[in-house]
C-alpha cells in the first residue's frame, strides 16, 4: 500500500485507476453519452461477491442526481457497517479473521462455511438411523408389491451393514466407510467374497442409499463413489444329450417333470418351484406369470414336442409340477435335484446346468438372440455374451430330441417265453 495525496491506493494488479474514484459520480464521454444516454454517469464501488471476496463493481446512471443518491446510500451503508464492526468483541474479530485464513486454501468464504454447517446440522437432525431406514425400505417395497424373493434379498444383503452401523444416522455414512466395509466382507469360511457377491451387495446398498436420499435423510448416495469389481465371465459347460438321458433315467416321477421343464424350457429352479400344472397351456407353451418369474415379467415359453408329450401324459388337474400336496419350497426342490445328481456320478452337473444347457441349445437352434431371450426370461446381451457359439444346431436337435418317456431311446418288448419267465 502507498500513501498518495493523503489517500490509500492499492498497488496490486487488480487495483482500480486513480481516476476511478470510489463512490464519486464520473461523467462519461460525449461519444458514449450519445450512444447510451442511460450511461451518462458512472459510479465505482466495492462489493462482496458470492464467494465472500471483495471486488470492484460499477453502475451507470442517466442523471447525476441519481448517481449522487446512490453514492450517499452506499456511504451511509459503509458508516453503518463500520459502526457495527467497531462494536464487535475483539476476540470475535480475531476468530473471524482466523476462520477466513483457514478457508482461503479452499477458496470459500466464512459465510459459505457457516451455511454448509447449518445445512449439515439440519440434515443430521432430520435423518434417521441405518436400522430405521432399512426397515422403512423393506416396508416400502413390501407395500409396493415386491416379490418375496426380492424382500428376502433386501434383508440378506443389508443385514451385515445394519449389524455394524445400525445405530448411526444415515447422513453420517461416508463413501470411505462403505468402501472399507465392502472390502472386509468374508464368506462363512473366512475367505474374501467373490466379485459377483461384492457387486450384488454394492447394488443393494445403492438401492438403500437412493431411498435415503429421496426421503431427505442424506445428501447424496455414497455408492456413486464406489466402483464395482470386474467379473471375468467363465465359459459355460453344457450338459450333453447323453448326460440328459442319464439324468432322466435317474429321476423318479416326483422330480422328473421339474427336470423336464428345466432341461427343455430353461426355467430357473425358483421358477420351477412355483410352477403349477395350470401353467401348462393347451397351445403347447408354459406360462410363467410375473409373480413366479425372477424378472417379475410374464413370459410364454414354447415346449419342445417330446417334452410336451411327456408332460401331457403325467399332467394333473391341479397342484404344482414338483412334489405332492402342499406348495413346495425352493430348498426342497434343490434337495431333490441333488439326489438325482448323486445318482449320476458320471455327469459333471454344475449349478443351473439344465437351464444353461437349454439356453445354449435353444440359441443354437433359433440363431435368434432376442427371440430366445424373450422365451427364457433373459437379456439378449447376456445371452450373446455367455451362451453364443457354445454348441451347434445339430447337437441342439439331438438334445431336444431326447424323449423323456423313453430316455434310452429303446423300448424293450418281451417275447412270449420271456413273459412266462417273468410271470
Amino acid at each position: 500500500m502507498d500513501r498518495i495525496s493523503g489517500s490509500l491506493t492499492c498497488t496490486c494488479p487488480h487495483s482500480m485507476r486513480q481516476s476511478k474514484k470510489n463512490l464519486v459520480p464520473l461523467k462519461q464521454s460525449k461519444a458514449l453519452c450519445a450512444q447510451r444516454p442511460d450511461r451518462g454517469w458512472a459510479v465505482y464501488y466495492h462489493k462482496t461477491n458470492e464467494q465472500g471476496m471483495v471486488e470492484q463493481a460499477r453502475r451507470f446512471f442517466r442523471h447525476k442526481s441519481e448517481a449522487d443518491a446512490f453514492c450517499s446510500e452506499m456511504k451511509a451503508e459503509k458508516v453503518s457497517l463500520g459502526n457495527l464492526a467497531f462494536g464487535l468483541d475483539d476476540e470475535l474479530k480475531r476468530e473471524a479473521l482466523s476462520c477466513i485464513n483457514k478457508l482461503k486454501p479452499f477458496g470459500k468464504s466464512l459465510t459459505q462455511a457457516v451455511e454448509y454447517f447449518i445445512r449439515d446440522q439440519n440434515l443430521l437432525n432430520q435423518s434417521v438411523t441405518v436400522q430405521k431406514a432399512t426397515e422403512e425400505l423393506y416396508n416400502r417395497h413390501k407395500a409396493d408389491g415386491s416379490s418375496q424373493r426380492h424382500l428376502q434379498a433386501i434383508r440378506l444383503n443389508l443385514q451385515g451393514f445394519c449389524i455394524q452401523y445400525g445405530a448411526e444416522k444415515v447422513s453420517t455414512i461416508r463413501p470411505d466407510k462403505v468402501q472399507l466395509w465392502l472390502d472386509n466382507r468374508k464368506t462363512k469360511e473366512g475367505l474374501p467374497i467373490s466379485s459377483n457377491s461384492f457387486n450384488t451387495i454394492r447394488r443393494y446398498l445403492g438401492l438403500f442409499f437412493n431411498f435415503c436420499v429421496k426421503r431427505g435423510w442424506m445428501e447424496q448416495n455414497p455408492i456413486l463413489r464406489i466402483d464395482g469389481k470386474t467379473v471375468k465371465s467363465k465359459t459355460v459347460r453344457l450338459l450333453s444329450p447323453s448326460d440328459l438321458k442319464q439324468i432322466l433315467n435317474a429321476a423318479n416321477s416326483r422330480i422328473k417333470p421339474a427336470i423336464v421343464v428345466q432341461a427343455y424350457c430353461g426355467l430357473r429352479v425358483a421358477e420351477v418351484a412355483r410352477l403349477e400344472w395350470s401353467d401348462l397351456l393347451s397351445s403347447g407353451h408354459l406360462q410363467i406369470s410375473a409373480e413366479k418369474a425372477k424378472t417379475a415379467r410374464r413370459r410364454i415359453t414354447p415346449i419342445p414336442e417330446k417334452a410336451l408329450r411327456y408332460l401331457l401324459s403325467v399332467r394333473k388337474h391341479t397342484g404344482f409340477i414338483f412334489g405332492d400336496g402342499e406348495k413346495p419350497t425352493i430348498d426342497a426342490l434343490q434337495v431333490a435335484l441333488r439326489e438325482v445328481k448323486s445318482a449320476c456320478p458320471g455327469v459333471r452337473w454344475h449349478r443351473n446346468a439344465l437351464r444353461a444347457s437349454a439356453l445354449s441349445y435353444r440359441l443354437a437352434e433359433t440363431q435368434d438372440a432376442p427371440k430366445t431371450a424373450l422365451e427364457m426370461g433373459n437379456s439378449p446381451s447376456v445371452l450373446l455374451r455367455d451362451y453364443r457359439e457354445l454348441t451347434t444346431p445339430e447337437v441342439a436337435r439331438e438334445w431336444f430330441g431326447v424323449d423323456p418317456m423313453v430316455p434310452s431311446g429303446k423300448i424293450i418288448q418281451l417275447g412270449k417265453s420271456d413273459a412266462k419267465k417273468t410271470s
